[in-house]
């Protein structure tokens, strides 16, 4: 039906009619946006925590819709945070986020609660609608059955980390010459993809084994679902909780996904099916069963022993992704940092050099690289890749000040203390040595290391949900490290940008970031033929 001039302010004359039809044409668009409107104010009605109704809110949401609310959270939630500290000290207070309405505590607060069973990082996944879009059941998994995922990071990987160094060491040297070359010239490159490629081949050592770490379509698959993967949360965080499960269709990465995740199982089930034949044979001819020592064998082992299925692509994807992204993330983040302070650079080289020439390619070698660590460790506290860790209130708890929160409901621990000067001397400014200097101090020899995580450093979480899988990550970051430092020289490409991607409380590294690097012409070490 067509709108004439006899129409008043685009509705419907007398002339026109008012048939259903003719209704539902002309009012679809407005009676939608009117549906959504109402869901919405429902929706955050309904889920605010009456009992939550006395606490400060820093961005409280208009009358009739949080959307205000929402974008000043995604655009300047660290402003927030900021903010409240000094209005609302040693208390909690309500925050509008993505997420719907949070209450927000404290750092110091953490210690008392961070070993709670009626607090879940794992139950958030659940909470924010994505699991039950196609394409991401490795977060629904990770939502349901994210026990199994930590009993591998903590049992398995954990435990053959002294046999994993020297392959990783392997793998870096092949992934730094494909992706950085070995020409004395300088070259200028957008260093992310190559840092990605480089984490992925050295992750698909361990968790694919040898078959698929340099299989060019996995290793595409990897890396493009963990960057789309990505993408489709930032896009979908945009967009109220309870439709994103209906209208993910509109975001092409969200297509992606699903495509990628559909050829992951593609490529591992032959593999799976393979292996599978070649147990079955060596039982039949009464012969020693082969032993694949990767995580696709581990996610097997494991799920028999606690009885819950379990899908290989499923698996594959959440721990190489949650790997994949926060390692690349840090590597690059401490690899800027180093090239900004060239004297930290040659003193860590140093130390590379010396340890290497006594231990080897050891685990005790990566453990003796103090100084290294604590540039890693450094960097991650300038950077961390939240600024406010989340908890899904899976039991009603009550908080140190007796405040009760109730089941269903979301907090939110700030990480300020990680940059507070009450806590760090001078904690703006990057000092590569804070850490190891920690390390030398009567008591404080295991909090100033990299995997240690206290009230005072959330880099890797903390308490009983603390990244199970941070020893392996360590370890991967300082072998990449050494072959970077060892067989690169490093500058920033002139006019690149460095400034941190920030989404809500997510904290990223620049993904434009461009560096120049040459391979060196002498090198104080042979780290390869080691």
């Amino acid at each position: 039906m067509n709108v004439t001039s006899s129409s008043t302010f685009g509705f419907p004359s007398l002339e026109e009619g008012w048939s259903p039809q003719g209704l539902m044409s002309v009012y679809s668009v407005p009676y939608l946006i009117g549906i959504v409107l109402v869901m919405s104010t429902t929706y955050v009605w309904s889920t605010s925590n009456a009992s939550l109704k006395k606490l400060p809110h820093v961005n409280p949401p208009d009358f009739f819709s949080n959307t205000k609310a929402r974008l000043q959270y995604r655009n300047s939630a660290n402003t927030l945070l900021q903010k409240a500290r000094k209005q609302y000290p040693n208390q909690p207070y309500r925050m509008t986020t993505d997420y719907g309405e949070v209450v927000m505590v404290q750092s110091e607060w953490f210690e008392e609660i961070r070993n709670s069973q009626h607090l879940s990082f794992l139950g958030t996944v659940p909470q924010e609608r994505i699991c039950e879009i196609p394409g991401f059941e490795p977060l629904a998994a990770l939502g349901e059955d994210g026990a199994l995922v930590q009993i591998i990071a903590r049992k398995q990987l954990t435990k053959m980390l002294n046999q994993v160094t020297a392959p990783l060491s392997q793998e870096t040297a092949f992934a730094a010459s494909i992706n950085l070359g070995e020409s004395g010239e300088w070259r200028e490159l957008v260093i992310m993809p190559a840092l990605r490629d480089i984490t992925a081949r050295m992750s698909s050592r361990v968790f694919v084994g040898e078959e698929l770490t340099r299989n060019d379509e996995w290793l595409s698959i990897l890396k493009n679902y963990t960057v789309d993967a990505f993408n489709a949360l930032n896009s979908l965080a945009k967009c109220p909780v309870y439709i994103r499960p209906y209208i993910y269709w509109l975001f092409p990465e969200c297509n992606r996904v699903r495509n990628y995740y559909g050829r992951a199982k593609e490529v591992l089930d032959p593999i799976m099916k393979k292996r599978d034949d070649m147990k079955r044979a060596a039982l039949e001819a009464g012969q020693p069963v082969p032993v694949f020592n990767d995580a696709l064998e581990w996610i097997v082992q494991e799920s028999k022993e606690h009885s819950c299925g379990y899908d290989t692509a499923t698996f594959q994807l959440i721990i190489s992704v949650v790997a994949l992204n926060t390692t690349t993330d840090l590597l690059q983040t401490v690899l800027i940092d180093l090239i900004q302070h060239p004297e930290a650079m040659q003193a860590i080289r140093d130390e590379i050099v010396e340890v290497l020439k006594v231990d080897g390619w050891k685990k005790s070698a990566l453990y003796n690289m103090k100084l290294l660590d604590s540039a890693l460790k450094e960097s991650q506290r300038l950077c961390p890749v939240f600024s406010a860790m989340r908890r899904a209130v899976e039991a009603d708890t009550v908080l140190p000040d007796g405040t009760r929160v109730k089941k269903g409901s979301r907090i939110h621990i700030d990480t300020h203390r990680m940059v507070d000067p009450e806590v760090y001397r001078n904690p703006e400014e990057w000092q590569c040595d804070r850490f190891s200097e920690m390390r030398s101090q009567p008591g404080k020899e295991h909090l100033g290391q990299l995997v240690t995580t206290s009230v005072d450093h959330f880099g890797f979480g903390h308490g009983s949900h603390a990244c199970p899988g941070r020893f392996f990550a360590a370890n991967e970051l300082k072998i990449a490290l050494c072959h970077l430092l060892m067989k690169y020289d490093w500058e920033l490409a002139p006019g690149t940008p460095l400034d941190i991607f920030r989404f809500g409380f997510t904290q990223r590294a620049n993904t434009a970031t461009k560096v120049r690097c040459r391979r060196r012409e002498s090198v104080e070490l042979d780290i390869d033929a080691i």
